[in-house]
């Protein structure tokens, strides 16, 4: 009985070692499973990466650009400002413009009523230069006539 007992020990110390055996094989095809899917995983995760680093390298002298940009950006401010106090002084300049013009478009009336009165002392001085040109053939004769008087003789 011993020896059967023995026997009957052997076997089942036989099955628990297959079956140790088995546990150990099932927990090593998964544990490759699972390696062979996490590493599966990082390759993707790795090609993901590098077509990022691809594209942030694309973008690198758009990054450059917008850097001048913001550079620019302050000079446009600048500018901006410069054609600010530019228009402020235009729209003063603009309203003295103004005013002086008025001031001449009066003066301009003024020098058109001048002119109107020139053009009839003109008139007048032609008639009074012609009245004068009639009258000095009798002015001749009245001086003549005059010296060659008797009561002018003696006042010398």
């Amino acid at each position: 009985m011993v020896a059967a007992a023995g026997r009957q020990a052997r076997r089942e110390h036989g099955t628990v070692r297959i079956a140790i055996a088995g546990a150990a094989a099932l927990a090593l095809i998964a544990v490759i499973f699972v390696t062979v899917d996490l590493l599966t995983n990082l390759h993707m995760m790795n090609q993901t990466l590098g077509a990022v680093a691809a594209r942030m390298t694309a973008l690198d002298p758009m990054s450059r650009k917008l850097d001048r940009l913001a550079g620019m950006q302050a000079q446009l401010t600048t500018l901006d400002r410069h054609l600010r106090d530019m228009n402020a002084t235009m729209q003063s300049m603009d309203g003295k413009l103004s005013a002086t013009n008025a001031r001449l478009a009066s003066t301009q009336q003024h020098l058109g009523s001048m002119d109107a009165k020139l053009a009839l002392m003109t008139t007048e001085m032609k008639t009074l230069d012609r009245d004068l040109a009639s009258m000095r053939g009798d002015i001749h004769t009245m001086a003549h006539k005059i010296s060659g008087s008797f009561l002018f003789r003696a006042v010398k």
